[in-house]
């Protein structure tokens, strides 16, 4: 059975590593893409609506559509169908330039180290690495609604719901370690959801084929 998941096509073999000064285009083929060692993940442009897309990975081991995005570096931010590329930059960092040419969204790690490669784990992390292979940035750092297996929830760290099942823009529930490091779900505020039993999100469990991961989304 074949997984048909919604990228852009693209023309070379695809591959987990991004070297600098290379880009994935929105216009190219699925080869446009990186897939991690055993094809668990896959990064890429998502489309998210008309002329929309977002950089995106994808979790490809499953056929709902809608359930297979774990992370996104432009959710509230989508690019262009035409023009539209996430680079490796002579600067070394990762960045998300719209048909324009306008930085939409950006590792900021010029003065962390310089990147000289990005690369897809099979565990869903996309890392970004220094001549040496030392870590610069990581994605399991930056989550959006989403942690996979191995990625740790720290105090410094949150996740913010999606606006609702298939909608992929910032919702209104945030799921965080208060001051008391109690782990809490508060609605755009300091509000505890669990108060009288009345919640509006759903803290999805989602089991594929070889793991299993949480997604965090509100519901309308």
């Amino acid at each position: 059975m074949v997984t048909a998941l919604p990228f852009i096509l693209a023309s070379s073999p695809p591959s987990n590593v991004l070297y600098r000064v290379g880009s994935l285009s929105v216009e190219r083929s699925s080869a446009d893409v990186l897939i991690s060692e055993k094809g668990t993940f896959k990064a890429g442009f998502y489309q998210v609506g008309d002329n929309a897309f977002s950089f995106a990975i994808l979790f490809s081991e499953t056929l709902d559509r809608q359930k297979t995005v774990v992370w996104m570096a432009n959710r509230d931010w989508p690019v262009n169908s035409r023009g539209s590329r996430l680079s490796l930059r002579k600067r070394g960092d990762l960045a998300l330039l719209d048909a324009d040419r306008r930085g939409v969204w950006t590792t900021a790690t010029t003065s962390a180290g310089d990147g000289e490669v990005a690369k897809l784990w099979e565990t869903g992390h996309l890392v970004l690495m220094d001549g040496k292979r030392k870590l610069v940035w990581q994605s399991f750092d930056h989550p959006t609604d989403t942690l996979l297996p191995g990625q740790p929830l720290t105090r410094s760290l949150r996740l913010v719901s999606r606006a609702a099942e298939g909608i992929y823009t910032t919702g209104y529930y945030v799921a965080h370690f208060n001051d008391d490091n109690v782990l809490s779900f508060v609605y755009d505020g300091p509000n505890n959801v669990f108060e009288n039993g009345r919640t509006r999100y759903l803290l999805h469990y989602f089991e594929g084929i070889t793991d299993a991961f949480f997604t965090f989304y509100s519901f309308l």
